[in-house]
């Protein structure tokens, strides 16, 4: 498939340009990363790929960076991850240093001139055999049928990133396979995970889209799961019945509008209960401070992830 993308158009002086203002703003703690490109957008924080092309636009934002916009929104999607949101308009973001500075890190390491097309499509299939991989932390929630899928997926890939065409029967068959597995008959963890894999059962090349949206949820789910060491059973109950509360209104069904046609929660008492701002209020604090426990080994799973898509973006 030819690219059209050519990494700040080719020109060095055009990336020392660009980069500079965003440097000094992201050094402050001044721009917010979010997976959607926020820029000068009514009360909303400017976020790091909004301020790099000074656009909400997507199609602008590729045609003033030669960036496609998605690898933006995967390297933000981790950044978020790492980010604690300012407490008042003006405060900076918070968030572990070694961590955050992967914010410019990865926009320094593009080669004016490179094409980075296949990036996150060569990330989303190195992050399908790290979630395939016996020892990934959300292994025992990923179902055999599941498996089998993304074990097929990844094999595919693999045949076409060595050059080969694949038919679209085999991808047709792979399809049919994840409908058949049934990510919503999964166990609660293993549901981001599925759908997952469900949305990336395409050709390759084609993938960068949908990925970088059930990743972000995915991502949010692993760093949510490294919290159980320091829960206790109880609390840990109540993370799975906010988690079934979750998915319950992610499948429920819309009408045309996009609006949910019935209380996806309403026979899930339990799930009630957990996402209650009542409940919420009253375990804000343990909440802070299960995350601030959890913190450290999730900044090395964010600081590990970003150093592999680091080394995709150098090899561009």
């Amino acid at each position: 498939m030819q690219s059209s993308y050519s990494a700040f158009l080719g020109e060095p002086e055009r990336k020392a340009q660009m980069l500079e203002p965003v440097r000094a703003r992201w050094n402050a703690r001044e721009l917010v990363p979010d997976t959607s490109l926020n820029w000068q957008w009514d009360d909303r924080r400017d976020s790091l790929g909004g301020a790099l092309a000074q656009t909400r636009d997507r199609a602008e934002f590729e045609a003033k960076t030669g960036i496609p916009v998605n690898l933006a929104m995967l390297c933000e999607a981790l950044l978020a991850a790492a980010a604690t949101p300012p407490d008042t308009a003006d405060a900076p973001v918070g968030g572990t240093p070694s961590v955050l500075a992967s914010g410019m890190e990865w926009l320094d390491a593009i080669r004016p001139g490179a094409d980075l097309a296949m990036v996150v499509p060569r990330f989303a299939r190195d992050c399908l055999a790290m979630m395939l991989a016996p020892d990934f932390a959300l292994a025992p929630h990923i179902t055999p049928a599941f498996r089998d899928v993304g074990t097929a997926i990844l094999a595919l890939w693999d045949r076409e990133l060595a050059g080969e065409t694949v038919d679209r029967r085999e991808w047709r068959s792979v399809r049919q396979a994840a409908l058949d597995a049934n990510a919503r008959e999964t166990p609660v963890f293993g549901y981001p995970v599925a759908t997952l894999i469900e949305a990336v059962a395409w050709p390759v090349q084609s993938v960068a889209g949908e990925f970088v949206g059930q990743f972000a949820y995915f991502l949010v789910s692993w760093l949510m799961y490294l919290d159980r060491a320091h829960m206790t059973d109880a609390e840990w109950r109540d993370r799975e019945h906010m988690l079934i509360g979750w998915r319950a209104m992610m499948t429920a069904p819309r009408d045309d509008s996009g609006a949910m046609t019935i209380d996806p929660v309403d026979d899930l008492p339990e799930s009630q209960r957990v996402l209650s701002p009542e409940h919420m209020m009253a375990t804000m604090e343990r909440t802070a401070a299960v995350r601030a426990a959890a913190q450290e080994s999730k900044d090395a799973i964010l600081r590990d992830l970003m150093d592999r898509l680091l080394t995709l973006i150098r090899a561009a």
